[in-house]
């Protein structure tokens, strides 16, 4: 059944009052070009067209498809001339990616992009930032995490709303929505929006796990497999939520130091509870002194619990550049270039 589109709009609705935001009050709307970007655009602007001085809207050309990202540059450029809204550039010499980090390509234009949201965000004195991650999305996010090993907490997903920087939010009104709700009205609305054909290059993981392993799952072993993932994630937020609340708890009793590169903690306080609940508390620490959280897994946080836990002293090294200082009566954790 198609979906209309007051009832689209209602969903969009409702999916940024979940995420504690009104966009009349301004934001960053952060715009590929494509579909999904391009369908945020116009549902915002059509529920709160009074808003559009407060809208401003965010492109990366990140230079890696040549004409093509040129093109998708031009189309949101066109997109904000036509409906009166703000637009926000950051253009990336080509190879400029590969040449500056020694991540995968994936993430260091992820990286770029959140960094320049951010600024744009805090240039214009506005609060939040919205992306048009959609319930597709959710579910090869879930199946990617599980992949690369994951904890509970990267088991929920992706949050509708979690903080970028001090009172700046991430918000992600169209997460309960389907990819093909989002077709719809955008073909209904006739609206001019841009492929990206690095979607279909397999060198990307995301892209195989969304146009090889997924719907092999789908086909071969549960047609609700997407849905079920999503559930997962939902009650992964409920447990993790839980247990966030516990470990606050427990961290105001046992920090004995906290700056934004050394966090030390009573060792003796800390090894009294279970293992289980040690390595969740790794993970808020981690949230709590803003480190870098990409390339923790399971097995890190269960290698981090393992050290607290137990009778020796050890020193290990963790990504991110987090050193592990292990006495016996202090756990101290630094990020370089703090001396150990």
């Amino acid at each position: 059944m198609a979906i209309s589109n007051n009832s689209f709009l209602d969903r969009i609705k409702n999916g940024f009052e979940k995420a504690g935001c009104n966009p009349g009050d301004g934001l960053v709307l952060a715009v590929s070009g494509g579909l999904d970007s391009v369908a945020l655009l116009y549902a915002t602007i059509q529920l709160w067209p009074e808003a559009k001085e407060r809208i401003i809207v965010a492109h990366v050309n990140h230079a890696l498809r040549a004409a093509e990202s040129d093109a998708d540059e031009d189309i949101v450029r066109e997109l904000c001339r036509s409906n009166g809204l703000r637009f926000e550039l950051l253009r990336l010499e080509q190879g400029s990616l590969r040449r500056e980090s020694g991540a995968s390509l994936e993430e260091a234009a992820r990286a770029v992009r959140y960094q320049f949201l951010t600024e744009t965000a805090d240039r214009y004195s506005l609060l939040a930032v919205a992306t048009a991650h959609h319930m597709d999305d959710q579910a090869e996010t879930v199946l990617h995490n599980i992949i690369r090993g994951t904890s509970l907490r990267g088991l929920r997903g992706m949050e509708a709303s979690r903080p970028l920087k001090d009172n700046i939010s991430l918000l992600r009104p169209m997460l309960q929505m389907s990819r093909r709700e989002i077709s719809e009205y955008v073909s209904q609305n006739q609206f001019a929006f841009r492929t990206d054909a690095s979607n279909r290059d397999l060198m990307f993981t995301r892209n195989r796990v969304r146009q090889q392993l997924l719907p092999l799952l789908k086909a071969d072993f549960n047609t609700a497999a997407d849905q079920n993932l999503i559930l997962l994630a939902q009650q992964a937020q409920e447990t993790v939520d839980l247990m966030d609340a516990l470990a606050e708890k427990i961290l105001s009793d046992v920090v004995l130091e906290q700056q934004p590169c050394i966090c030390r903690l009573d060792r003796k306080k800390l090894a009294g509870w279970p293992l289980q609940m040690v390595r969740h508390i790794m993970s808020v620490v981690w949230i709590r002194q803003a480190w870098p959280r990409q390339k923790m897994t399971f097995r890190h946080y269960e290698r981090l619990s393992v050290a607290v836990c137990s009778d020796v002293e050890c020193r290990e090294d963790f990504p991110g550049g987090i050193r592990l200082n292990v006495s016996s009566d202090v756990v101290r954790l630094s990020m370089s270039p703090t001396p150990i």
